[in-house]
């Protein structure tokens, strides 16, 4: 089995058994960021590619360069489309974090997408994924049971039809987009609002109902935490830009005399 299907089992397994799993998005193109973020020890990885420049070439450099560390890479589509899924996976992604994911019937696209017939419709030519032939067939007789399809609940339409999406079976979980759920309830970046909090006990309930897993992007260390303590388990910590802003920003204040 190729090392990347290996820790995407892994990883659902993690996922079933309830754990918390940590993950970083990467939006900036440079692989080494991608490889140290691997060795730092999240449990998986999202590439960008809807809010950033990187393309496909980028991805598959940065699946080459976590590849043997412990981190499960995943890519993020620009939207749900089977033939953008089809060249992520083809070059190795192990599944998706898929945007704008509104309902059943799109979560079951998204399922049918990442997987070979009779269980989808994904076509077959997995170059790097199946190790340029090397590893085809094993690929093939794996890819199925080993993708990861994961939808982010990010509109008012997701929220009320949160129940059919994770009821869909090959769906893992879902992970919370705060930013773009709280302008589609109308309270951006209102995160301690009823509205908010509402629908985030109302995704959160639904994934407990039906035995997926639950998940979000944090907005705040002191979210993170919280969703640490509550036990989410796709939990997207941080991203590199932001990572890379505020500890610039805490470096320069703390040595310009302000508290770091």
């Amino acid at each position: 089995m190729t090392p990347s299907l290996a820790k995407a089992i892994n990883l659902k397994a993690k996922l079933r058994r309830g754990d918390v799993c940590l993950g970083a998005q990467i939006a900036l193109h440079d692989v080494a960021v991608a490889e140290i973020f691997g060795r730092a020890g999240f449990d998986w990885l999202v590439i960008d590619t809807e809010h950033t420049a990187s393309d496909r070439l980028v991805v598959r450099a940065m699946l080459q360069a976590t590849e043997h560390t412990p981190a499960v890479t995943l890519a993020r589509p620009l939207r749900l489309d089977a033939d953008e899924i089809r060249r992520f996976l083809d070059l190795g992604s192990p599944g998706v974090l898929c945007p704008f994911i509104n309902n059943g019937e799109e979560a079951k696209r998204l399922v049918q997408a990442c997987r070979y017939p009779p269980a989808g419709n994904r076509g077959y030519g997995p170059r790097r994924a199946g190790m340029y032939g090397f590893d085809a067939d094993e690929y093939f007789r794996e890819a199925n049971t080993a993708m990861i399809c994961i939808p982010i609940i990010e509109s008012r339409d997701a929220v009320e039809n949160i129940e059919e999406i994770v009821a869909t079976d090959g769906i893992d979980g879902v992970c919370i987009g705060p930013m773009d759920l709280s302008i589609s309830l109308g309270c951006f970046k209102e995160f301690q609002s009823a509205t908010y909090l509402g629908a985030v006990e109302r995704v959160r309930q639904a994934c407990e109902r039906y035995k997926k897993a639950m998940g979000t992007a944090s907005h705040s260390m002191e979210h993170a935490r919280l969703c640490v303590e509550q036990g989410v388990q796709i939990l997207l910590v941080g991203g590199d830009d932001a990572f890379l802003a505020s500890e610039s920003a805490r470096w320069l204040k703390a040595l310009r005399g302000g508290a770091a």
